[in-house]
């Protein structure tokens, strides 16, 4: 038996979350020691390292707790945990290729005008973008990777990491 500390310093997990787990049901309550401090199985260690493993891979408390509640002879539940984490995550990535898409045409728009003519930001489609200010715009943005600043004065994105003396 070990105590929290130890289990803590051995999962290198913080006591906090030691506590966290066992109050969101992933670890189960540990025995108590005659003055009342937490003495956890040595199985305990293992059950810790698989919740972190489970939330790197994205899985919520509530289905790590479904997961670490079901017998473990069978690891088909973690499969399909895992199946639908990756289906979440491609679809997720779906939407963040389509929301590149979309800023991509804003700012060329903004670009060639810097307020719409009809009123606000998408409400017409009267803002194609020329092949010229396309490749305006990826020059920019390959700067802006490539350095991780622009060429703004007064970019409010780049105050922190590259202030007017950086420039």
């Amino acid at each position: 038996m070990q105590r929290i500390g130890a289990l803590a310093r051995v999962t290198n997990t913080s006591p906090t979350a030691l506590r966290y787990y066992e109050s969101a049901g992933l670890l189960p309550p540990p025995e108590r020691t005659e003055n009342g401090y937490r003495a956890y199985p040595p199985s305990a260690a293992g059950r810790v390292d698989f919740i972190r493993r489970a939330q790197a891979l994205g899985l919520t408390i509530a289905e790590i707790r479904r997961l670490v509640a079901e017998p473990t002879e069978d690891p088909a539940a973690l499969r399909h945990a895992v199946a639908h984490k990756l289906a979440a995550l491609q679809r997720r990535r779906q939407e963040l290729e389509r929301l590149e898409r979309d800023l991509e045409q804003i700012y060329v728009r903004l670009v060639r005008h810097p307020a719409p003519a009809c009123g606000h930001v998408g409400d017409c489609g009267c803002w194609l973008p020329t092949e010229e200010e396309v490749m305006a715009m990826a020059h920019e943005v390959a700067g802006v990777q490539q350095t991780g600043c622009c060429d703004c004065p007064d970019c409010p994105d780049c105050s922190e990491c590259c202030g007017p003396t950086d420039r």
